[in-house]
């Protein structure tokens, strides 16, 4: 009789230290600005952040005056001066987070920082003036603004290379879900055709020739460890067992099921 031995799945991860040990949110809120209004020269002891809904304005710090309009967030650190104007005729409408930070991330040095995306979590902002009634939405709120924030951003790469590289890294990571070259390119802002130009001349092959490999040599490794046909499929990425088991012979010439077995 045979032993079938049972496989106990467990995944643990560590948490590593960064950024985001030490940051407690202190103070938010939103304002409609009349025209031409102006706040500063000022400095705080604490991180600020301006994302501005409507509108716009000037930022002025260390001398330089930078345009700031709908979609951007202005950033205010630690013992900074600062002064900021709402235009004459569009005067803008924001919204704002001070918090505290034991550190101050690469990501927030940059005077302004053009994010539309963040738009949705700033709008809970001001909307929180209802909405959020406790502590712990506020610190919730802050830490998505942050980590969306962190995370690495392709569009402001300066060469091509990036592109591809986000773009193999992506597939490495997330090869186990759907994935579309089409959005990959829509967060990099640039043409899918392009993309898919940039990551051949890099490696050699287009991307979803990349993904397909990947898959497939996970699906290898799984298959040797004793997982099932079915099972290594919907692990790897794969929605049909059919073509799953088709792509996996014309690479390594045998069939799913036999290399499980061998």
């Amino acid at each position: 009789m045979e032993n079938k031995v049972s496989r106990r799945k467990v995944y643990e991860y560590s948490v590593i230290p960064g950024w985001w040990h030490g940051v407690t949110p202190l103070h938010y809120g939103y304002e409609e600005c009349c025209s031409g209004h102006t706040f500063g020269p000022a400095a705080r002891q604490y991180h600020l952040l301006h994302y501005v809904l409507a509108g716009k304005g000037t930022f002025c710090k260390d001398g330089k005056v930078y345009p700031v309009e709908q979609g951007d967030m202005f950033v205010i650190l630690p013992e900074e001066i600062t002064t900021y104007q709402a235009d004459e005729e569009k005067p803008w409408k924001y919204c704002w987070i001070g918090f505290e930070a034991k550190d101050t991330p690469e990501f927030l040095k940059c005077a302004v920082i053009r994010q539309p995306d963040v738009r949705r979590l700033f709008e809970r902002v001001r909307e929180g003036q209802w909405g959020l009634k406790n502590e712990g939405s506020v610190f919730t709120l802050l830490y998505e603004v942050l980590w969306h924030l962190s995370e690495e951003r392709p569009r402001n790469h300066k060469t091509v290379n990036d592109y591809a590289g986000y773009t193999r890294n992506y597939l490495e990571t997330m090869y186990a879900k759907p994935v579309c070259i089409q959005e990959i390119a829509e967060v990099l802002h640039i043409d899918r055709r392009y993309l898919t130009t940039l990551f051949r001349n890099a490696y050699g092959i287009p991307p979803q020739t990349y993904l397909l490999q990947v898959r497939l040599t996970q699906a290898r490794e799984l298959l040797e460890q004793g997982y099932g046909v079915a099972e290594t499929a919907e692990m790897t990425g794969f929605t049909d067992i059919s073509n799953f088991s088709r792509k996996y012979k014309a690479i390594y010439g045998m069939c799913p099921s036999a290399q499980r077995s061998s």
